[in-house]
């Protein structure tokens, strides 16, 4: 059994189909783990506008309540003027002390919120400096893996012509065998373990006569392919 020309077509058929897997598997995987990572940087941005937002709206209303005690301490200034009886001026000086104090309340509170904005605003600075740089990386990503997928179609070209180079010197029936056998099996030509007498590729223990077919084979060129009769692969 001259099994040289199978061997030669399976390496030339592993090779492609590793090519195969890096094309439609590995690559896809990468663009798409690179895509996930720029947009976890984009969904941080989000995150941090969001939340400077809410920081500018929690702002925004302490500063208008601070503005509206104002005007409440005023009127009540103003109030106090027009007051010319002793009840009235000790109710005008109770509502201008209490407009005072909300006032302090709510200036307090605008002076907290107008702090609390600054970290989000860095945050988001620093989080729209990262996605930049994500951005940069990424792309470079892409480039590469564009780059790499020319050079394996190419490389997939080259093995192609050299697996129709081993197909033409395999047997017509040997190759008919072999390429029914690659649909539901891989390896298709495995080793053959003498001396346990076992097949490496269902690790099956096989009967005596397949050994001393295998044996066979090895001495006569012209013997037939031998096959598992557990899993069908080609014993060498």
């Amino acid at each position: 059994m001259d099994i040289q020309s199978l061997l030669a077509l399976q390496e030339e058929d592993s090779r492609l189909r590793e090519l195969q897997r890096e094309l439609k598997v590995l690559l896809p995987k990468r663009r798409a783990d690179a895509k996930a990572r720029l947009q976890s940087a984009r969904d941080a941005v989000e995150a941090a506008t969001q939340e400077n937002l809410a920081a500018l709206r929690e702002l925004e209303r302490f500063q208008h309540d601070y503005t509206r005690r104002r005007e409440q301490m005023s009127r009540a200034e103003q109030n106090a003027i027009g007051m010319t009886s002793a009840r009235g001026l000790e109710a005008a000086a109770r509502e201008h002390e209490q407009a005072l104090q909300a006032g302090r309340l709510a200036e307090g509170a605008a002076r907290a919120a107008e702090q609390n904005l600054t970290p989000t605003e860095r945050r988001l600075d620093q989080a729209r400096a990262f996605e930049a740089e994500e951005e940069v990386a990424v792309q470079e990503i892409f480039n590469a893996i564009d780059a790499r997928k020319a050079l394996v179609e190419a490389e997939m070209e080259k093995v192609k012509a050299c697996r129709a180079a081993c197909e033409a010197k395999v047997p017509v029936s040997q190759l008919a065998y072999y390429s029914r056998l690659m649909l539901t099996r891989w390896p298709c030509v495995v080793h053959y373990d003498r001396a346990q007498g076992l097949c490496t590729g269902c690790n099956l223990r096989q009967p005596p006569a397949v050994t001393q077919a295998v044996l066979h084979a090895d001495q006569d060129p012209g013997a037939p392919l031998v096959k598992c009769p557990s899993c069908g692969r080609i014993l060498v």
